[in-house]
């Protein structure tokens, strides 16, 4: 097996704890079997995020993995069907940990931002349309950048990057619209900073930040409220699991109102929390995952109008879908497909053109590879594995 390099390792620590999900008391309910496993493939050492965005212009979804391991990016461009041609590897500074794709200068054409933990800055690769890049500038980052959000937060249309560092501290870059950046604003607050997240939280139509705070001093979530010119107020913290390492802001119940779900790796639980619509949460009810819950994202998996969720569990090597009820809690159990050793990071592809059933896919961390999961045809009961 792969030993992960010191920051995996780091990360990871303290996930040992494994739990079993069990059903709420009197509930009776089978998840119904909505993926199926396509195929794995190969990437380069150590993913720990991936993305999706059309690379190429040709109206499909392509992908992109940041590789710790070997210090590089992986970029497969998609064939419509869930299936890939051979990535493309691309060499980067020191421990690539996280990436978005947005059009940073204006031309069309989707660019990446990296953050490169190992080297301490933010690097920026232009793409030209045809899924290549060059490199463009790179930023300092004081220590460490694990987290990456990105939107425009100074009202300027044009996009701009929040950063989370794993020194306590959250950066703020100022988009010029042409690929460069502007370093706006350092925030120290909290307890190793784990993830950031940007979205309108307060209905003021002006982005907020969420980040969680991954420290045992900490065990929370901070919600920054911004002020429209790219900068940010005094945060509020929530208090969560133990070891927050991810944060999705989402509408649960179906009140159009943003609520967060916190992935906490330590306790092996995911933490609810429920937006009142002026930037601030009561607690909802926590619910079980496997085994080091990492990552979650939330999509309408089943078609029933309401909000699922899967997560990503780092220690059971699996994948988790939980069918929302629609008032921000979840079916129990989950059901659960395996992926490669060590998932890191999920994200939902919609793989052909105007395909309404979205796919999963995840980066594999000790088994560099991603693994590509399809929605099945509710109406055909068997879908062979690739």
């Amino acid at each position: 097996m792969t030993v992960p390099p010191p920051l995996l390792r780091r990360l990871i620590s303290g996930l040992l704890v494994f739990a079993t999900t069990a059903c709420t008391p009197g509930e009776s309910h089978q998840t119904p079997d909505v993926f199926y496993l396509y195929h794995r493939y190969a990437v380069g050492k150590n993913p720990t995020s991936v993305v999706t965005g059309d690379l190429n212009g040709d109206g499909l979804a392509d992908l992109i993995t940041t590789n710790i391991g070997n210090d590089s990016v992986s970029i497969l461009i998609g064939n419509g069907d869930g299936s890939f041609q051979d990535p493309v590897t691309m060499r980067l500074p020191e421990q690539p940990r996280a990436v978005i794709l947005q059009d940073l200068n204006g031309d069309g054409y989707l660019d990446m931002a990296v953050a490169n933990a190992g080297n301490n800055r933010v690097t920026i690769l232009l793409g030209d349309g045809h899924g290549q890049f060059t490199r463009g500038d790179s930023y300092p980052a004081v220590k460490s950048p694990v987290g990456l959000a990105v939107g425009d937060f100074n009202r300027d249309r044009r996009p701009d990057l929040a950063v989370a560092l794993r020194n306590d501290k959250l950066l703020i870059l100022l988009g010029r619209g042409d690929g460069t950046f502007l370093q706006k604003a350092v925030y120290e607050y909290g307890d190793t900073p784990t993830a950031v997240v940007a979205a309108d939280v307060n209905e003021d139509g002006l982005l907020d930040l969420a980040v969680t705070q991954g420290g045992k001093m900490s065990n929370a979530v901070a919600v920054f409220l911004g002020n429209g010119d790219g900068t940010f107020r005094v945060p509020t913290s929530y208090k969560t699991g133990h070891r927050p390492l991810n944060v999705s802001i989402l509408d649960l119940n179906g009140d159009r109102h943003m609520d967060m779900l916190v992935a906490n790796g330590e306790m092996d639980d995911i933490s609810v929390f429920i937006g009142r619509g002026n930037g601030t949460f009561t607690q909802g009810s926590a619910f079980g995952a496997n085994a080091g819950p990492i990552a979650t994202l939330s999509e309408d998996f089943d078609g029933d109008g309401k909000a699922d969720v899967a997560v990503v569990n780092n220690l059971s090597n699996d994948l988790s879908i939980l069918l929302g009820k629609g008032d921000g809690t979840f079916r129990q159990p989950p059901r659960s497909y395996k992926t490669g050793t060590a998932p890191f990071a999920v994200v939902a592809v919609s793989f052909a053109p105007n395909d309404p059933r979205h796919g999963l896919v995840t980066a594999d961390n000790l088994s560099s590879t991603i693994s590509v999961f399809l929605a099945k045809d509710p109406h055909s009961p068997l879908v062979p594995t690739r």
